[in-house]
Protein backbone atom coordinates (compact mmCIF):
# COMPACT_ATOMS: atom_id res chain seq x y z
CA UNK A 1 0.00 0.00 0.00
CA UNK A 2 0.92 3.68 -0.97
CA UNK A 3 2.38 5.43 2.09
CA UNK A 4 2.64 8.81 0.29
CA UNK A 5 -0.61 10.64 0.74
CA UNK A 6 0.11 14.30 -0.53
CA UNK A 7 -0.65 13.79 -4.21
CA UNK A 8 -0.65 17.09 -5.30
CA UNK A 9 1.62 17.66 -8.15
CA UNK A 10 0.65 21.10 -9.07
CA UNK A 11 1.06 22.45 -5.32
CA UNK A 12 3.84 24.00 -4.74
CA UNK A 13 4.64 27.65 -5.11
CA UNK A 14 4.51 30.49 -3.01
CA UNK A 15 0.76 31.40 -3.67
CA UNK A 16 0.30 28.03 -2.65
CA UNK A 17 1.65 28.51 0.44
CA UNK A 18 -0.05 31.79 0.75
CA UNK A 19 -3.10 29.83 0.81
CA UNK A 20 -1.73 27.80 2.74
CA UNK A 21 -1.40 29.77 5.76
CA UNK A 22 -5.41 31.07 5.38
CA UNK A 23 -6.39 27.06 5.76
CA UNK A 24 -7.96 27.22 2.40
CA UNK A 25 -7.58 23.53 1.82
CA UNK A 26 -10.02 23.56 4.59
CA UNK A 27 -12.86 25.78 3.26
CA UNK A 28 -15.45 25.14 0.84
CA UNK A 29 -15.56 25.48 -2.70
CA UNK A 30 -17.20 29.10 -2.53
CA UNK A 31 -14.38 30.17 -0.04
CA UNK A 32 -11.11 29.21 -2.31
CA UNK A 33 -13.78 30.65 -5.09
CA UNK A 34 -13.76 34.06 -3.89
CA UNK A 35 -10.21 34.13 -3.21
CA UNK A 36 -9.13 33.59 -6.73
CA UNK A 37 -11.46 36.27 -7.46
CA UNK A 38 -9.55 38.67 -4.56
CA UNK A 39 -6.18 37.82 -6.10
CA UNK A 40 -7.71 38.69 -9.71
CA UNK A 41 -9.44 41.78 -8.50
CA UNK A 42 -5.93 43.19 -6.71
CA UNK A 43 -3.91 42.33 -10.20
CA UNK A 44 -6.46 44.34 -12.69
CA UNK A 45 -8.76 46.40 -10.52
CA UNK A 46 -5.95 49.08 -9.07
CA UNK A 47 -5.16 49.32 -12.66
CA UNK A 48 -8.14 50.39 -13.61
CA UNK A 49 -8.76 52.50 -11.07
CA UNK A 50 -5.55 54.41 -11.24
CA UNK A 51 -5.45 54.29 -14.91
CA UNK A 52 -9.03 56.22 -15.32
CA UNK A 53 -7.26 58.57 -12.44
CA UNK A 54 -4.68 59.54 -14.15
CA UNK A 55 -5.72 59.49 -17.77
CA UNK A 56 -9.23 61.04 -17.07
CA UNK A 57 -12.55 58.96 -18.89
CA UNK A 58 -11.25 59.39 -22.89
CA UNK A 59 -7.26 58.18 -22.57
CA UNK A 60 -9.32 55.58 -19.80
CA UNK A 61 -10.99 53.97 -22.67
CA UNK A 62 -8.29 54.47 -25.36
CA UNK A 63 -4.99 53.70 -23.72
CA UNK A 64 -6.98 51.24 -20.82
CA UNK A 65 -10.04 49.71 -22.39
CA UNK A 66 -9.21 49.22 -25.54
CA UNK A 67 -5.99 47.47 -24.03
CA UNK A 68 -6.92 43.42 -24.72
CA UNK A 69 -3.50 42.06 -23.49
CA UNK A 70 -3.79 43.29 -19.77
CA UNK A 71 -7.52 42.37 -19.73
CA UNK A 72 -6.96 38.60 -21.13
CA UNK A 73 -3.63 38.37 -18.82
CA UNK A 74 -5.38 38.87 -15.31
CA UNK A 75 -8.90 38.31 -15.96
CA UNK A 76 -8.77 35.48 -18.15
CA UNK A 77 -4.85 33.58 -18.11
CA UNK A 78 -4.49 34.45 -14.66
CA UNK A 79 -7.87 32.41 -13.41
CA UNK A 80 -7.42 29.59 -15.90
CA UNK A 81 -3.39 28.59 -14.80
CA UNK A 82 -5.41 28.89 -10.75
CA UNK A 83 -7.77 26.95 -11.72
CA UNK A 84 -5.67 24.68 -13.38
CA UNK A 85 -3.79 23.06 -10.27
CA UNK A 86 -7.34 21.76 -9.27
CA UNK A 87 -7.40 19.87 -12.57
CA UNK A 88 -3.85 18.38 -12.66
CA UNK A 89 -3.84 17.67 -8.80
CA UNK A 90 -7.29 15.87 -9.01
CA UNK A 91 -5.68 13.88 -12.29
CA UNK A 92 -2.65 13.12 -10.98
CA UNK A 93 -4.21 11.57 -7.94
CA UNK A 94 -6.51 9.81 -9.99
CA UNK A 95 -3.45 8.30 -12.02
CA UNK A 96 -1.36 7.38 -8.48
CA UNK A 97 -4.73 5.44 -7.79
CA UNK A 98 -5.03 3.62 -10.70
CA UNK A 99 -1.11 2.61 -10.42
CA UNK A 100 -1.94 0.78 -7.10
CA UNK A 101 -5.65 -0.41 -8.24
CA UNK A 102 -4.55 -2.11 -11.14
CA UNK A 103 -1.14 -3.51 -9.88
CA UNK A 104 1.00 -1.76 -12.19
CA UNK A 105 2.84 -0.61 -8.78
CA UNK A 106 2.16 -3.47 -6.32
CA UNK A 107 4.70 -5.27 -3.56
CA UNK A 108 7.80 -5.38 -5.70
CA UNK A 109 7.81 -2.08 -7.12
CA UNK A 110 6.09 0.43 -4.61
CA UNK A 111 9.47 0.70 -2.56
CA UNK A 112 11.02 1.90 -6.09
CA UNK A 113 7.46 4.25 -7.00
CA UNK A 114 7.60 5.88 -2.92
CA UNK A 115 10.97 7.03 -3.78
CA UNK A 116 10.36 8.56 -7.36
CA UNK A 117 7.03 10.21 -5.25
CA UNK A 118 8.93 11.64 -2.53
CA UNK A 119 11.34 12.88 -4.65
CA UNK A 120 8.54 14.61 -6.70
CA UNK A 121 7.45 16.36 -2.76
CA UNK A 122 10.78 17.32 -2.66
CA UNK A 123 11.66 19.38 -5.31
CA UNK A 124 7.87 20.23 -6.02
CA UNK A 125 7.91 22.18 -2.30
CA UNK A 126 11.64 23.15 -2.50
CA UNK A 127 12.21 26.85 -1.05
CA UNK A 128 15.04 27.34 -3.03
CA UNK A 129 12.95 27.48 -6.15
CA UNK A 130 10.46 29.80 -4.94
CA UNK A 131 13.79 32.17 -4.30
CA UNK A 132 14.90 31.65 -7.88
CA UNK A 133 11.95 31.74 -9.62
CA UNK A 134 11.39 35.26 -7.25
CA UNK A 135 14.52 36.88 -8.30
CA UNK A 136 13.95 36.02 -12.18
CA UNK A 137 10.59 37.88 -11.55
CA UNK A 138 11.80 40.90 -9.78
CA UNK A 139 15.02 41.03 -11.93
CA UNK A 140 12.18 42.08 -15.19
CA UNK A 141 11.66 45.02 -12.65
CA UNK A 142 15.19 46.72 -13.56
CA UNK A 143 14.91 45.21 -16.77
CA UNK A 144 11.25 46.46 -18.35
CA UNK A 145 12.43 50.26 -18.22
CA UNK A 146 14.88 49.75 -20.67
CA UNK A 147 13.29 46.74 -23.05
CA UNK A 148 9.21 46.14 -22.59
CA UNK A 149 8.19 49.73 -21.46
CA UNK A 150 9.77 51.44 -24.75
CA UNK A 151 7.81 49.26 -26.23
CA UNK A 152 4.65 50.33 -24.18
CA UNK A 153 2.81 51.77 -27.03
CA UNK A 154 1.27 48.21 -27.91
CA UNK A 155 2.50 46.11 -24.81
CA UNK A 156 0.21 48.47 -22.22
CA UNK A 157 -0.46 51.84 -23.40
CA UNK A 158 -1.17 53.44 -20.05
CA UNK A 159 2.14 51.99 -18.62
CA UNK A 160 4.37 55.02 -19.50
CA UNK A 161 2.97 58.71 -18.37
CA UNK A 162 5.27 61.92 -19.14
CA UNK A 163 8.58 59.62 -19.66
CA UNK A 164 8.13 57.02 -17.02
CA UNK A 165 6.23 54.77 -14.89
CA UNK A 166 2.74 55.54 -14.25
CA UNK A 167 1.15 54.87 -11.40
CA UNK A 168 -0.82 51.64 -12.79
CA UNK A 169 2.64 50.58 -14.36
CA UNK A 170 3.86 51.04 -10.69
CA UNK A 171 1.15 48.69 -9.64
CA UNK A 172 1.35 47.04 -12.93
CA UNK A 173 5.09 46.15 -12.44
CA UNK A 174 5.58 46.02 -8.72
CA UNK A 175 2.61 43.76 -8.07
CA UNK A 176 0.46 42.37 -10.70
CA UNK A 177 2.77 41.56 -13.20
CA UNK A 178 4.88 39.21 -11.13
CA UNK A 179 2.32 37.42 -9.55
CA UNK A 180 1.27 36.22 -13.06
CA UNK A 181 4.90 35.56 -14.14
CA UNK A 182 5.55 33.79 -10.51
CA UNK A 183 2.35 31.51 -11.55
CA UNK A 184 3.80 31.56 -15.19
CA UNK A 185 7.29 30.15 -13.95
CA UNK A 186 6.17 28.08 -11.32
CA UNK A 187 4.14 25.84 -14.51
CA UNK A 188 7.02 25.88 -16.57
CA UNK A 189 8.99 24.50 -13.61
CA UNK A 190 6.05 21.74 -12.96
CA UNK A 191 6.01 20.94 -16.61
CA UNK A 192 9.78 20.09 -16.45
CA UNK A 193 9.29 17.73 -13.18
CA UNK A 194 6.23 16.25 -15.07
CA UNK A 195 9.11 15.39 -17.52
CA UNK A 196 11.45 14.07 -14.63
CA UNK A 197 8.47 12.15 -13.10
CA UNK A 198 7.59 10.24 -16.19
CA UNK A 199 10.98 9.37 -17.25
CA UNK A 200 11.83 8.13 -13.85
CA UNK A 201 8.45 6.17 -13.81
CA UNK A 202 9.13 4.60 -16.90
CA UNK A 203 12.53 2.95 -15.65
CA UNK A 204 10.57 0.96 -12.28
CA UNK A 205 9.59 -2.30 -13.40
CA UNK A 206 5.94 -1.55 -14.15
CA UNK A 207 3.59 -4.32 -14.59
CA UNK A 208 2.42 -3.79 -17.88
CA UNK A 209 0.95 -6.16 -20.51
CA UNK A 210 0.96 -6.22 -24.31
CA UNK A 211 -2.66 -7.92 -23.99
CA UNK A 212 -4.33 -5.30 -22.20
CA UNK A 213 -7.55 -3.75 -24.31
CA UNK A 214 -6.15 -0.17 -24.76
CA UNK A 215 -3.25 -1.30 -26.90
CA UNK A 216 -0.72 0.43 -25.11
CA UNK A 217 0.16 -2.00 -22.06
CA UNK A 218 -2.01 -0.54 -19.81
CA UNK A 219 -0.87 2.80 -19.89
CA UNK A 220 -3.83 4.64 -21.45
CA UNK A 221 -5.05 6.11 -18.59
CA UNK A 222 -1.65 8.49 -18.27
CA UNK A 223 -3.55 10.22 -21.37
CA UNK A 224 -6.20 11.67 -19.49
CA UNK A 225 -3.46 12.87 -16.90
CA UNK A 226 -1.79 14.66 -19.62
CA UNK A 227 -5.05 16.36 -20.59
CA UNK A 228 -5.63 18.03 -17.51
CA UNK A 229 -2.80 20.19 -18.66
CA UNK A 230 -5.10 21.49 -20.97
CA UNK A 231 -6.20 24.65 -19.08
CA UNK A 232 -2.17 25.36 -18.65
CA UNK A 233 -1.56 25.22 -22.50
CA UNK A 234 -4.69 27.35 -23.24
CA UNK A 235 -3.50 30.03 -20.40
CA UNK A 236 -0.42 30.36 -22.43
CA UNK A 237 -1.70 30.58 -25.39
CA UNK A 238 -4.14 33.03 -24.32
CA UNK A 239 -1.15 35.05 -23.36
CA UNK A 240 0.86 34.99 -26.77
CA UNK A 241 -2.65 35.25 -28.69
CA UNK A 242 -3.56 38.36 -26.42
CA UNK A 243 -0.26 39.83 -27.04
CA UNK A 244 -0.54 39.59 -30.52
CA UNK A 245 -3.84 41.51 -30.48
CA UNK A 246 -2.03 44.53 -29.03
CA UNK A 247 0.56 44.92 -31.68
CA UNK A 248 -2.69 44.80 -34.33
CA UNK A 249 -4.51 47.43 -32.67
CA UNK A 250 -2.11 49.79 -31.55
CA UNK A 251 0.84 48.79 -33.87
CA UNK A 252 -0.87 48.74 -37.13
CA UNK A 253 0.87 45.78 -38.68
CA UNK A 254 -0.07 42.98 -40.66
CA UNK A 255 -1.04 39.74 -39.13
CA UNK A 256 0.88 37.86 -42.13
CA UNK A 257 3.88 39.17 -39.94
CA UNK A 258 3.29 36.97 -37.07
CA UNK A 259 2.42 33.69 -38.78
CA UNK A 260 5.94 32.41 -37.25
CA UNK A 261 4.90 33.30 -34.09
CA UNK A 262 1.72 31.48 -34.25
CA UNK A 263 3.39 28.36 -35.44
CA UNK A 264 6.19 28.67 -32.88
CA UNK A 265 3.50 28.92 -30.39
CA UNK A 266 2.19 25.70 -31.89
CA UNK A 267 5.43 24.09 -31.67
CA UNK A 268 5.89 25.06 -28.35
CA UNK A 269 2.66 23.68 -26.90
CA UNK A 270 3.46 20.18 -28.53
CA UNK A 271 6.81 20.09 -27.01
CA UNK A 272 6.24 20.58 -23.34
CA UNK A 273 2.33 19.30 -23.27
CA UNK A 274 2.49 16.21 -25.67
CA UNK A 275 5.90 15.02 -26.13
CA UNK A 276 6.24 14.16 -22.42
CA UNK A 277 4.54 11.05 -23.24
CA UNK A 278 7.16 9.86 -25.20
CA UNK A 279 9.06 9.19 -22.12
CA UNK A 280 7.40 6.04 -22.34
CA UNK A 281 8.40 4.67 -25.37
CA UNK A 282 11.52 2.23 -24.31
CA UNK A 283 9.70 0.66 -21.97
CA UNK A 284 6.38 -0.16 -23.61
CA UNK A 285 8.99 -1.43 -26.89
CA UNK A 286 10.18 -3.88 -24.78
CA UNK A 287 7.01 -4.77 -23.22
CA UNK A 288 5.81 -5.55 -26.54
CA UNK A 289 9.08 -7.44 -27.77
CA UNK A 290 8.86 -9.52 -24.87
CA UNK A 291 5.28 -10.73 -24.80
CA UNK A 292 5.83 -11.29 -28.38
CA UNK A 293 8.92 -13.29 -28.30
CA UNK A 294 6.88 -15.35 -25.39
CA UNK A 295 3.85 -15.99 -28.07
CA UNK A 296 5.58 -16.70 -30.75
CA UNK A 297 7.56 -19.10 -28.52
CA UNK A 298 4.91 -20.73 -27.34
CA UNK A 299 3.06 -20.49 -30.60
CA UNK A 300 5.64 -23.31 -31.96
CA UNK A 301 4.94 -25.74 -29.33
CA UNK A 302 1.07 -25.38 -29.97
CA UNK A 303 1.38 -25.38 -33.79
CA UNK A 304 2.71 -28.61 -33.76
CA UNK A 305 0.76 -30.44 -31.19
CA UNK A 306 -2.53 -28.96 -33.15
CA UNK A 307 -0.71 -30.23 -36.45
CA UNK A 308 -0.29 -34.19 -34.56
CA UNK A 309 -4.19 -33.44 -33.82
CA UNK A 310 -5.29 -32.67 -37.21
CA UNK A 311 -3.31 -35.58 -38.69
CA UNK A 312 -4.82 -37.95 -36.11
CA UNK A 313 -8.29 -36.50 -36.97
CA UNK A 314 -7.19 -37.24 -40.53
CA UNK A 315 -7.01 -40.70 -39.63
CA UNK A 316 -9.31 -41.09 -37.70
CA UNK A 317 -12.89 -38.84 -37.91
CA UNK A 318 -13.81 -39.45 -34.44
CA UNK A 319 -10.80 -37.89 -32.70
CA UNK A 320 -12.10 -34.36 -33.08
CA UNK A 321 -9.50 -31.89 -32.36
CA UNK A 322 -10.28 -28.83 -29.95
CA UNK A 323 -9.48 -25.58 -31.83
CA UNK A 324 -10.51 -23.27 -29.09
CA UNK A 325 -7.52 -22.80 -27.73
CA UNK A 326 -5.50 -22.40 -30.69
CA UNK A 327 -8.23 -19.53 -31.67
CA UNK A 328 -7.57 -17.59 -28.40
CA UNK A 329 -3.57 -18.39 -28.83
CA UNK A 330 -3.93 -16.44 -31.98
CA UNK A 331 -6.10 -13.79 -30.86
CA UNK A 332 -3.74 -13.20 -27.95
CA UNK A 333 -0.20 -13.26 -30.68
CA UNK A 334 -2.45 -10.89 -32.79
CA UNK A 335 -2.93 -8.50 -29.81
CA UNK A 336 0.73 -8.62 -28.81
CA UNK A 337 1.65 -7.76 -32.60
CA UNK A 338 -0.63 -5.07 -32.77
CA UNK A 339 -0.30 -2.99 -29.21
CA UNK A 340 1.89 0.53 -29.33
CA UNK A 341 4.34 1.66 -28.00
CA UNK A 342 3.40 5.35 -28.14
CA UNK A 343 0.89 6.81 -25.78
CA UNK A 344 0.37 9.82 -27.88
CA UNK A 345 -3.01 9.56 -29.97
CA UNK A 346 -5.49 11.76 -31.92
CA UNK A 347 -7.46 12.91 -28.41
CA UNK A 348 -3.77 14.70 -27.05
CA UNK A 349 -3.21 16.29 -30.44
CA UNK A 350 -6.92 17.40 -30.91
CA UNK A 351 -6.68 18.69 -27.41
CA UNK A 352 -4.12 20.88 -27.24
CA UNK A 353 -3.95 22.01 -31.22
CA UNK A 354 -7.43 23.32 -30.33
CA UNK A 355 -5.63 25.09 -26.65
CA UNK A 356 -3.16 26.72 -29.20
CA UNK A 357 -5.60 28.29 -31.56
CA UNK A 358 -8.73 28.83 -29.72
CA UNK A 359 -7.52 32.23 -27.91
CA UNK A 360 -5.82 33.16 -32.13
CA UNK A 361 -9.68 32.81 -33.62
CA UNK A 362 -10.66 36.35 -32.43
CA UNK A 363 -6.98 37.66 -33.10
CA UNK A 364 -7.46 36.46 -36.99
CA UNK A 365 -11.14 37.15 -37.45
CA UNK A 366 -10.00 40.86 -36.77
CA UNK A 367 -8.10 40.24 -40.64
CA UNK A 368 -10.61 37.51 -41.79
CA UNK A 369 -14.69 37.52 -41.33
CA UNK A 370 -15.25 34.83 -39.05
CA UNK A 371 -17.42 33.51 -40.87
CA UNK A 372 -15.20 32.68 -43.50
CA UNK A 373 -12.88 31.29 -40.87
CA UNK A 374 -15.09 29.23 -39.00
CA UNK A 375 -16.07 27.43 -43.11
CA UNK A 376 -12.25 27.29 -43.53
CA UNK A 377 -11.40 25.30 -40.71
CA UNK A 378 -14.52 22.85 -41.12
CA UNK A 379 -13.72 21.82 -44.32
CA UNK A 380 -10.05 21.54 -43.05
CA UNK A 381 -11.27 19.07 -40.35
CA UNK A 382 -14.01 17.69 -42.41
CA UNK A 383 -13.06 17.32 -45.66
Amino acid sequence: MPTTTDHGFASGGIVSRLLDISRIREKSMRFKFLMLLALVALCWLPLAVLCFRQYGPADFFNLFVRDIATHVRFLLALPLLLIARLAVNKSFKSMVDTLHETKIIDSDNSAAFEKIMKWSARWRNAWMVDVVLLALVYYAFYVKETSTLNNSNFYAPWLIKDDSLSAAGWWYVVFSLPVLQMILYRWLYTMVLWVIFLRKLSRIKLKLSALHADGVGGLGFLRYTQLSFFFVALGFSCLAAAGLNNVLIFSKVSLHDFQVLIISVLVFTILIFVLPLLVFVPLLSRVRKQYYLFYSERAWLCAREYEKELKAFSENPEARPDSSWHIDLIGSFEKTSDMKPVLIDKSILIAFTLAVLLPFIPVVAQVIPLKDLVVSLMKKFLG
